[in-house]
């Protein structure tokens, strides 16, 4: 997976999934173990509506914060988690304001070297740009986009090359009569982002930015959640995409979550992805800029809502941890395979609530990657890693 890290601090840019593969190399020669994911801690004692959750390390004390996204349909206040590096946190408020936050993403926008936000908040609520003051304190510096866009998520990466992360923003429209654009906003330098272009796109909750053809350009995986042709968007250096997209999957899909990267080790990224009704598919990447035919990933129940891809067990295999609606979920550990991967599945969580929103890292200092779960109907918690019985 091709996840660009933004600013000087380069340790600090751990977003929810910058942890994924990265770390794979690095522990390579240490030997797997069988993990699992039994002991959790509750973030909160309310259950609310939330939709996602980011980690980075916001105020340089080299060890991963919480910010969770919240108010999903109704205004909420998004929170601050300080983690003290043993996995225990201090809640506070981002802002005083409530609104409704779909996602609230991790990367230095301005190029001090220090974290900062983009809350995607759907209509009617401003899209919000938080600064950071470099001791993980934040304001509102500017906006993006139109109030009055059906925003749900927003993706950061630098599509145009001048090493500055830019904005993919989702936005739904559950008519298919009706399509909205999803939308390309260019960082002006300075985190700000005057500038947005509307992708050819009808309804989005997810957009995963990736270098699909090996170009080094910053290729768009749009998943149509709402019936329609999931789409794949060809960069052509300056962040436009002008070519004709390319269709991913069937003609009709209602896909929640998705992310990419190279699951087999052949070096081509690979696409995951979640349908609502139809489970969790991985398209192997096959190169020059097609894939093979989808492979399910047969599910006890429940809708896959959320996928993040990390080494989870220390073997350099990415697996995936998949969150569901009203189910437990899983964490697909990777046994290899010369095309298609092999996985074995191990539960985490409780089956509470529906799971919007994962992301992974070290929360506890221990050196093995824990999920962090951001959930409607249930509170937000975190499932940390702990060595299997034997």
């Amino acid at each position: 997976m091709n996840m660009p890290l933004f600013g000087r601090r380069r340790f600090r840019a751990s977003t929810a999934l910058a942890l994924c593969v990265a770390g794979s190399a690095a522990v390579a020669s240490q030997a797997s173990e069988p993990r699992v994911f039994e002991r959790v801690l509750l973030l909160e004692t309310t259950s609310e509506t939330s939709a996602s959750v980011s980690l980075g390390d916001i105020d340089g004390n080299r060890t991963l914060d919480v910010i969770l996204a919240k108010g999903r349909h109704w205004p909420l206040v998004d929170q601050v988690l300080r983690n003290d590096g043993k996995g225990h946190f201090t809640a506070e408020p981002l802002s005083d304001a409530p609104d409704r936050t779909y996602s609230a993403a991790l990367a230095d926008l301005d190029g001090d070297g220090d974290l900062d936000i983009v809350a995607s908040n759907d209509k009617p609520d401003r899209k919000l740009i938080y600064l950071n003051d470099g001791a993980g304190h934040f304001r509102v510096g500017s906006t993006f986009g139109a109030p009055e866009w059906n925003t749900r998520y927003v993706t950061v990466a630098d599509v145009n090359g001048d090493q500055r992360p830019d904005l993919i923003v989702a936005n739904r429209s559950s008519n298919l009569a009706a399509p909205r654009p999803s939308y390309v906003c260019l960082n002006n330098g300075a985190g700000a982002f005057p500038t947005c272009t509307p992708l050819a796109t009808q309804s989005a909750t997810i957009v995963v930015a990736s270098d699909l053809d090996g170009d080094g350009k910053t290729d768009l995986v749009v998943p149509h959640r709402d019936g329609g042709q999931t789409l794949i968007f060809w960069n052509d250096g300056s962040g436009a995409f002008r070519e004709p997209p390319t269709p991913l999957g069937p003609p009709k899909s209602q896909i929640r979550a998705a992310a990419a990267a190279d699951i087999n080790g052949d070096r081509v990224p690979d696409v995951v992805v979640g349908d609502e009704r139809e489970g969790l598919f991985v398209y192997m990447g096959a190169g020059r800029r097609t894939f093979d035919a989808p492979v399910a990933r047969p599910s006890a129940g429940g809708a896959p809502y959320s996928v993040a891809i990390a080494d989870m067990n220390r073997d350099a295999k990415p697996d995936l941890v998949v969150g569901r609606q009203e189910a437990v979920g899983s964490v697909l550990f990777n046994t290899g395979g010369a095309r298609v991967p092999r996985f074995t599945d191990t539960p985490w969580g409780d089956g509470k609530g529906s799971v919007y929103g994962v992301a992974v890292g070290d929360l506890d200092g221990d050196g093995w990657p824990d999920i962090a779960a951001a959930r409607s109907e249930a509170p937000n918690a975190v499932w940390f890693s702990g060595a299997a019985r034997r």
